[in-house]
């Protein structure tokens, strides 16, 4: 028998032998049984949010699983007496032997692959929670729940909509539960703004946390129908890095009751993150009042066309608004809104008659009355304030407030009404984008701004933070290096100042740039310069000097130093956020916005603040 004759014949001999074994047939069925469970794990794992490496575990097990079940039906028969040896050939020869030992070693070799797969990948992974990779500087990375580490951060992701009409219902839920949250904790919560871009998104929670800097995630939805006076807001808050439940809770409540569900919401999260509230809240929170739907439903379209930022759209915002306290005359934040899109019309181009002029300020007084709408009532007196300043008007006693730099930056910022009324800011739009962290964005649009305007401090100080906050110690170095010179000037003092930072500043020891900055602002209060408390404060934050930080902060509340309002959104403050003086310190300056005086309404207490202008780095 030739060569040729003699592979044909072993060849024919194998095949045969595997459909003897079944071989053939046990391949066929792992096939297709494989086939369903992993088209089953694609739908069931996702639902019960399932790390990645779940399913691909799946996959590689499911593919190194085919040569074992071909090895073992090589050896076993499944019969109706169970597992029995295959019997070998009468005949054997080296055509047989050699595939038996072919199989043998491939699946010792798959085995050997699976184990070490899941060893370098699965165990590893961060979702697993076995073994995790230092985290880079400057990037939040988190495996596992600790219930003794604090969290700092929350991000409120846009509400799912089930309402039967416009979802405009559900954007400003959203954004109204943000801002009671900021109100009731000194925890940084992101702007609505900086997570819309998460309303339709597949990236895991996990990825969004990183992406913003927080350590706990809000989702949820809101129901109701056109008929229906009753609303349901169901929340989940979670550990976003490990997917952790910490909050599910589901709030129902008549349309009556709006006002004081937000609030609940709210003051649950808060409960649940930063422990328990104090007693004032709860018995502010026991006192909203009710409001009739259908104000309630106008006020909300009314909100919704102040922020469109049209002409048209403040006229409609006093119309909606205008119906709303038709409706209800109780509803406070239906008269600040009124009073409000007024003063924008007026500060606009359109003067107030006599007449508007007394229905404005009574629209305030019913507000302050009524409460509930503490921030826009002093966004519109500070609108007021101008206006009238412009025609040597005066306030009246009732109204009287003392708005400085701080109460006036919170206007700007905060409130609906402030936006409307000022176009938001470059140094604002940019700041946003760090917020979310886009760095490159915020870089890009920070370097704009002070080429453009080089003494420009907020700018600058961005431009620093944006670096600080991807743990890039050499580009802060040369942002304050480019700082130091476009705002004190090119002389030998700031060329002296900039080469002593380079000079201490340690690539490998990113405390030596906080140093530098320490003995800096120390030189530049011994020769008499105004310093920030709040940039003093966060140097020493940078040197873990806790107790220096927050001495420092009571000095800028008591000085009413508008660079506080830097810490709401800032996470280089995070490491203060769980101190209980921190939190004491975040409610104080509450108040002083507010108020704009000693927290109750009240003349301001201490020296002047100084208005904002360029002092350089400080």
């Amino acid at each position: 028998m030739d060569r040729k004759l003699l592979q044909q014949t072993d060849a024919s001999t194998f095949w045969s032998e595997l459909r003897r074994r079944g071989v053939v047939r046990a391949g066929g069925v792992y096939v297709a049984a494989a086939f369903v469970v992993l088209q089953l794990g694609e739908i069931v794992l996702p639902a019960f949010n399932a790390p990645d490496w779940v399913l691909q575990s799946l996959v590689i097990f499911v593919f190194l699983g085919l040569p074992v079940i071909l090895a073992f039906s090589w050896v076993y028969d499944l019969t109706a007496d169970g597992l029995t040896r295959t019997g070998a050939l009468v005949r054997q020869g080296k055509g047989t032997v050699v595939p038996q030992l072919a199989l043998v070693g491939v699946t010792a070799v798959s085995g050997a692959l699976g184990v070490l797969w899941f060893s370098q990948s699965a165990l590893t992974a961060p979702d697993g929670g076995s073994a995790v990779d230092a985290p880079a500087p400057g990037v939040a990375s988190f495996a596992t729940l600790d219930p003794n580490a604090p969290i700092t951060a929350v991000a409120v992701l846009p509400l799912a909509d089930f309402a039967e009409d416009n979802d405009f219902f559900a954007r400003q839920l959203h954004e109204e539960i943000i801002t009671q949250l900021s109100l009731l904790t000194s925890l940084r919560i992101v702007s609505r703004t900086s997570v819309e871009r998460y309303a339709t998104t597949d990236k895991l929670l996990p990825e969004i946390a990183a992406e913003l800097r927080v350590q706990a995630v809000v989702t949820g939805s809101v129901a109701m129908t056109t008929e229906s006076d009753s609303v349901r807001i169901s929340v989940q808050l979670l550990h976003a890095p490990s997917d952790t439940h910490l909050l599910s809770r589901t709030f129902q409540r008549e349309m009556k009751d709006i006002l004081r569900l937000q609030t609940e919401v709210a003051v649950e999260i808060a409960r649940t993150v930063q422990g328990e509230l104090g007693a004032d809240v709860i018995d502010e929170v026991a006192q909203i009042a009710e409001v009739d739907p259908e104000a309630h439903r106008a006020f909300l379209i009314g909100q919704e066309e102040l922020q469109g930022g049209t002409p048209g759209g403040l006229e409609a915002a006093l119309e909606h608004s205008d119906r709303a306290v038709r409706i209800d005359s109780t509803f406070a934040p239906a008269w600040a809104q009124w009073a409000g899109a007024r003063l924008v019309m007026a500060h606009e181009g359109g003067e107030l008659s006599t007449e508007e002029l007394a229905r404005v300020q009574e629209a305030l007084r019913r507000a302050a009355a009524f409460g509930g709408a503490e921030d826009e009532v002093a966004a519109g007196l500070v609108l007021l304030e101008d206006y009238l300043a412009a025609g040597d008007g005066s306030l009246g006693e009732e109204l009287e407030r003392a708005t400085d730099s701080i109460g006036r930056r919170y206007v700007w910022e905060s409130t609906r009404i402030g936006r409307r009324s000022r176009p938001p800011s470059r140094s604002l739009a940019a700041a946003r984008f760090l917020e979310a962290g886009q760095f490159d964005s915020a870089a890009a649009a920070f370097t704009r701004i002070v080429e453009a305007e080089p003494r420009a401090d907020p700018a600058w100080s961005g431009l620093e933070t944006t670096h600080l906050l991807q743990g890039n110690y050499a580009g802060a170095v040369d942002v304050r290096s480019d700082w130091i010179l476009a705002t004190r000037g090119d002389s030998p003092e700031s060329r002296a100042a900039v080469q002593d930072m380079r000079e201490a500043f340690d690539p490998n020891d990113p405390k030596s740039y906080w140093q530098w900055r320490r003995e800096y602002d120390s030189a530049r209060l011994g020769r008499g310069e105004r310093v920030s408390d709040v940039e003093v404060a966060l140097t020493a934050v940078g040197l873990g000097d806790i107790e220096a930080a927050l001495l420092r902060l009571e000095s800028a509340v008591q000085k009413r130093d508008p660079a506080l309002l830097a810490i709401r959104n800032n996470p280089l403050w995070d490491p203060l956020r769980s101190d209980p003086r921190f939190q004491e310190i975040a409610s104080s300056m509450r108040d002083l916005w507010r108020h704009g005086g000693d927290g109750q309404g009240g003349p301001r207490d201490g020296p002047p603040v100084e208005r904002e202008g360029s002092r350089g780095p400080g």
